[in-house]
């Protein structure tokens, strides 16, 4: 454990890391900041777990892989004992992708892909990307950092998968930090037999965003997978936008697909919401619920105004719920949210837009569920 420096008037950042290199990169980045200092470091997660006890730092950064203690592990005892922003710092590789869907799950804020020594990096993508993370997550309340010990840490063991046909109605969904560990929660909630199709947008880099698909499919009624270009949107299905790529719909012989494409970013993000909500409400008209759930920024506002112009029906967050309100709370701006809920309405409410549109109803008055 090395103590560097301290003030109050700067976001304090524990940076944990077994590589010396990986922490000056990430020193250098954090301290580039004005609002930002590195105030400790740490090589492992025993390290860790004692400098988050000395030194009570506003954000952690928590590799995976170290030494004696590895990033789960200490992920574990710090939400337990020393509540505290944690974002991962994962590997671009399959098991590090898996294990930080599960530290996302253990209470992690977000994560950011680990940073390459290559010298072809593109460096201020990456330094403004770590950046607005800690400064977001130095911003969640405290009652959301806590270990997570809930039954979705039990896969179901099996699925039928019945056949389908293609989807008449679409949920369309956007959601960013905090997103995941949200959505763990929402989508057991939809029922098996939900009569339309979802497409989620999660902001999330390539190689994440299958490992997400299926933890999702594995606590799900609803079949889940990661969006491939060119196949029907089938009722019951829901489909998880990859990694860098937009994905919108269109209609081939009067049906549903998904196309992917790598057009340039919106808000930042690729994939972004918008393109998919608006796509979406050109497809499937009036039949499409619009969801943007917590996270930070405004994508998904402009989708929420064209499924409401197309007579669709939209639902945001609350605020008392959201990690990171930015996302909803722009949707909310619009004007054209019919129904803001809690985290814990959000399946249920979405059951009874798909059903309401199915009967041939649409969106109306805004209406705000508080409990």
């Amino acid at each position: 454990m090395m103590p560097l420096n301290s003030s109050n008037r700067k976001r304090r950042v524990l940076v944990v890391d077994d590589s010396a290199f990986m922490r000056k990169i990430l020193r250098d980045i954090i301290n580039s900041d004005p609002e930002l200092e590195v105030c400790c470091e740490a090589r492992d997660g025993v390290e860790a777990i004692n400098a988050v006890k000395v030194h009570k730092p506003d954000v952690v950064t928590l590799d995976i892989e170290m030494p004696r203690m590895n990033g789960l592990d200490a992920l574990r005892v710090i939400m337990r004992q020393f509540p505290t922003p944690v974002i991962m710092v994962s590997a671009l590789t399959q098991e590090g992708a898996d294990a930080t869907i599960k530290a996302l799950e253990y209470g992690a804020i977000d994560f950011i892909p680990k940073p390459s020594s290559s010298i072809s990096i593109n460096m201020k993508e990456m330094k403004d990307d770590i950046i607005s993370k800690i400064r977001e997550a130095a911003k969640v309340p405290r009652r959301f950092l806590e270990l997570r010990r809930t039954r979705l840490l039990r896969a179901q063991k099996s699925k039928v998968r019945k056949p389908s046909t293609p989807a008449r109605t679409v949920v369309a969904m956007a959601s960013s930090t905090g997103g995941p560990q949200s959505l763990l929660k929402v989508f057991p909630k939809f029922p098996e037999n939900l009569r339309a199709a979802i497409l989620l947008v999660q902001h999330m880099p390539p190689g994440f965003t299958r490992s997400f698909a299926k933890r999702l499919d594995g606590l799900s009624k609803v079949n889940v997978k990661e969006a491939e270009d060119g196949e029907s949107i089938q009722e019951n299905w829901a489909y998880v936008a990859p990694g860098d790529y937009h994905m919108e719909v269109q209609l081939r012989a009067g049906k549903p697909v998904i196309t992917l494409n790598k057009k340039p970013k919106m808000h930042g993000v690729r994939p972004a919401a918008d393109p998919m909500m608006i796509t979406a409400s050109e497809a499937f008209g009036r039949r499409t619920v619009g969801v943007v759930m917590t996270g930070m920024g405004r994508d998904g506002a402009q989708g929420i105004v064209a499924i409401k112009k197309r007579g669709g029906i939209a639902i945001a967050q609350n605020k008392e719920t959201s990690i990171i309100f930015g996302m909803p709370k722009a949707a909310i701006e619009t004007g054209m949210v019919d129904y803001v809920v809690p985290l814990g309405k959000i399946a249920e409410t979405v059951v009874m837009a798909v059903n309401k549109v199915n009967r041939g109803g649409a969106g109306g008055r805004p209406f705000t569920v508080s409990r």
